[in-house]
């Protein structure tokens, strides 16, 4: 069976020209970045190639691009970085409470250091509580992590307003953004604002999996301000030791080039297919009565909704249409084995029934209007099957 993809926000088919990175410094310069012979060079130049891009792309130093692992590590360097750094005093550290697991799971394990982990609530929309905000932002408060765009809704926070609001209050705080879903699609923080540390990842911009980086916006945090995770051969200038794979690195490199000098026209054709989405349902029988959307001051290649009057269904939903030829997601990919409600939507204080019947529907450049067309019959077809299978009316 051919599948039509919308599961773009879990992850995204690699681009050619990355793929022809990774297969170059896998098979024809494969060496070690760290040796002094000709292959070794080759490898560590592409490396410094990527570094510099990176650089230029955020305003900041080279030294100042670390590459990790993944989106995931980059959270984990950041956050644990800078509490480990500071743990002879462990103070306050805050996230969304509709963060994505790998920044919210990070904070919270920092309890049992000492700290003092709070999570920042959200209103329906999922944008920050701001007075509550505020109330949490204490003279203790040493860290703070707001995701610029969410994975579920995709909705868009202002984290440079936020940062500048914070250190408003408590001027030496550090502030961390998880910007993995934001980058390519939006805007992102760069150097010389109130944002310290942004976190990206490669397979979210046609990039290999694999890979990601964090951007250290404020040079100062290089000094003394930020604990490595992994030790070793002092590679990433000692924050992230380990042998670099010079493939993937160069593929994410040449994905992020591609993927930033598209970041208009593929806005553009996100909200031309969320636009069709809409109106192919609106124009169904049951899907305009049985549809509530979940995403408000969204990006447009995310849309997260919800059919309550059948509570529990989302993972039966998406089974359904994947029998139909439509790849779709419950959740983060992270966590969609789970039955559990989405703890995004529940921290958005929607009902049970909302929380457990919730799909996301996330779009690439690569999807097509016919395609879009397709799923909103599809779509309609399997609520109809849902009502027909559990006696529910809608």
């Amino acid at each position: 069976m051919k599948f039509h993809f919308f599961d773009n926000a879990s992850t995204t088919p690699c681009c050619e020209e990355a793929l022809g990175k990774f297969r170059q410094f896998a098979v024809e310069d494969f060496g070690n970045p760290s040796s002094s012979h000709a292959l070794g060079q080759r490898a560590a130049r592409a490396i410094q190639e990527a570094r510099n891009f990176f650089a230029v792309t955020f305003q900041v130093g080279p030294e100042q691009v670390v590459f990790t692992g993944s989106g995931t590590e980059s959270d984990n360097l950041a956050i644990q970085g800078i509490a480990l750094a500071r743990l002879s005093q462990p103070g306050r550290v805050l996230a969304s409470a509709t963060d994505h697991p790998a920044v919210r799971k990070t904070v919270l394990a920092l309890a049992e250091l000492g700290f003092d982990c709070q999570l920042i609530p959200v209103d329906r929309q999922g944008q920050i509580d701001h007075g509550k905000y505020l109330e949490l932002l204490t003279p203790a408060t040493q860290l703070v992590s707001i995701q610029q765009v969410n994975n579920i809704t995709g909705a868009i926070h202002p984290v440079e307003e936020l940062a500048r609001v914070a250190k408003q209050r408590v001027p030496g705080l550090v502030f961390h953004t998880d910007s993995v879903q934001a980058f390519g699609k939006i805007l992102h923080p760069i150097g010389g604002t109130s944002v310290d540390l942004v976190s990206i990842s490669a397979h979210k911009v046609r990039g290999p999996k694999g890979v990601g980086a964090l951007i250290i916006l404020d040079r100062k945090l290089l000094a003394d301000g930020l604990r490595p995770l992994i030790w070793g051969g002092e590679q990433e200038g000692g924050l992230r030791s380990g042998t670099q794979n010079a493939g993937l690195i160069a593929g994410f490199h040449a994905a992020a080039a591609l993927t930033l000098s598209r970041r208009e026209q593929s806005r553009a054709h996100a909200e031309r297919l969320l636009a069709r989405l809409r109106g192919e349902l609106e124009a169904r029988e049951l899907a305009p009565r049985a549809i509530a959307w979940n995403s408000l001051n969204a990006v447009p290649q995310i849309a997260s909704f919800s059919v309550p009057a059948l509570p529990g269904s989302g993972g039966p939903l998406s089974r359904l249409l994947e029998e139909r030829g439509f790849l779709v997601s419950t959740g983060s990919a992270c966590s969609s084995t789970k039955p559990e409600p989405d703890p995004v939507l529940k921290a958005m204080g929607l009902p049970h029934a909302a929380c457990t019947s919730a799909l996301r529907i996330s779009f690439s450049e690569l999807t097509t209007e016919d395609e879009v067309t397709a799923l909103a019959a599809a779509l309609e077809e399997s609520i109809r099957r849902m009502a027909l299978l559990t006696g529910k009316r809608i």
